[in-house]
């Protein structure tokens, strides 16, 4: 009897730090999209949490394939590990392009009009290309 005992929760234990991570996971990925959906300087942080959430999610997917979910681990390597690639690649743009983006994020909100706002977006579109032609010494 003691033998069914000590395997019992031996068994059990590792279903609880399944859901603790899922669940960090599930907290990391929203304060990403939140973040990346910030203002510029803030924006930047979602890089930071995309990381965090994609090592969290690589974990998740080997612990389910430890436990033979393999649903699980397909649908977190088919559409978490894509996402958390996105958003960190929207954080790199965003920070290799900060200063026209500043610029564009700065005038959208000062422009009173849908037509101003139109010449913000025409604005940018001019300042990122003299800035790359900059950096490409052209």
């Amino acid at each position: 009897m003691n033998s069914d005992s000590s395997s019992g929760p031996s068994t059990d234990r590792p279903a609880p730090r399944s859901r603790r991570l899922a669940g960090a996971l599930a907290l990391v990925m929203l304060a990403s999209w939140f973040l990346m959906l910030s203002p510029l300087p803030y924006a930047l942080f979602s890089g930071v949490t995309g990381l965090v959430a994609l090592v969290l999610l690589i974990l998740l997917i080997i612990r389910a394939i430890r436990d033979r979910r393999y649903s699980m681990a397909v649908l977190g390597t088919l559409l978490g590990i894509p996402a958390m690639l996105l958003i960190i690649a929207n954080a790199s743009l965003s920070a290799a392009f900060y200063g026209p983006m500043s610029e564009l994020e700065q005038c959208r909100a000062t422009a009173i009009t849908e037509q101003a706002r139109i010449q913000c977006d025409a604005d940018a579109k001019g300042s990122m290309a003299e800035w790359v032609s900059g950096l490409l010494g052209g």
